[in-house]
């Protein structure tokens, strides 16, 4: 009859050495540096996430000054302006403008609603870009149709990687 191991006896698991944690930390900083472009993510086309805002129409390029710039340096804080030359009447206004950032976690990056009241169709706002991308503004009109434009913007230092 075997008698069991006492604790003094019993094989002990060796603790991690010093060298050894400080390497699983490095690993796991280098991993959470890297960029969201590093990690495969799906995501829907620039055509359906405008054909989404637009129920399936076809938004008119052209009609929209979109002022926003070409290289981004920093993506947690980008400068945009947009401008729609409309009477801003009752019979002819902007009911809408909605901002699409195609690469961002999530994409409908701001939506603005307008109406006669308004004054002026034209926005100003701050944006976070995840990386570069193309960034589309396309607008409602109350006489009916949709207009757009579009920029491919270069983010130097990447915004959302942690999703949000």
């Amino acid at each position: 009859m075997s008698s069991p191991i006492s604790p003094a006896c019993a094989p002990r698991e060796r603790e991690p050495s010093r060298r050894q944690l400080l390497a699983a930390g490095s690993a796991g900083l280098a991993l959470a540096a890297l960029p969201s472009a590093a990690f495969p993510a799906t995501q829907t086309p620039l055509a359906e996430l405008i054909a989404r805002v637009t129920e399936g129409a076809t938004p008119v390029r052209g009609g929209i000054v979109f002022d926003i710039p070409q290289l981004v340096e920093n993506g947690n804080s980008v400068d945009v302006a947009i401008g729609i030359d409309s009477p801003m009447t009752e019979e002819d206004h902007v009911r809408w403008i909605h901002v699409i950032a195609e690469k961002n976690p999530y994409p409908d990056v701001a939506r603005f609603h307008l109406s006669p009241r308004s004054g002026r169709a034209r926005i100003s706002a701050t944006l976070r870009l995840a990386t570069s991308q193309k960034v589309a503004v396309v607008a409602a009109l109350s006489r009916g149709g949709y207009i757009m434009s579009d920029a491919d913007i270069v983010v130097t230092l990447s915004a959302c990687i942690d999703g949000g």
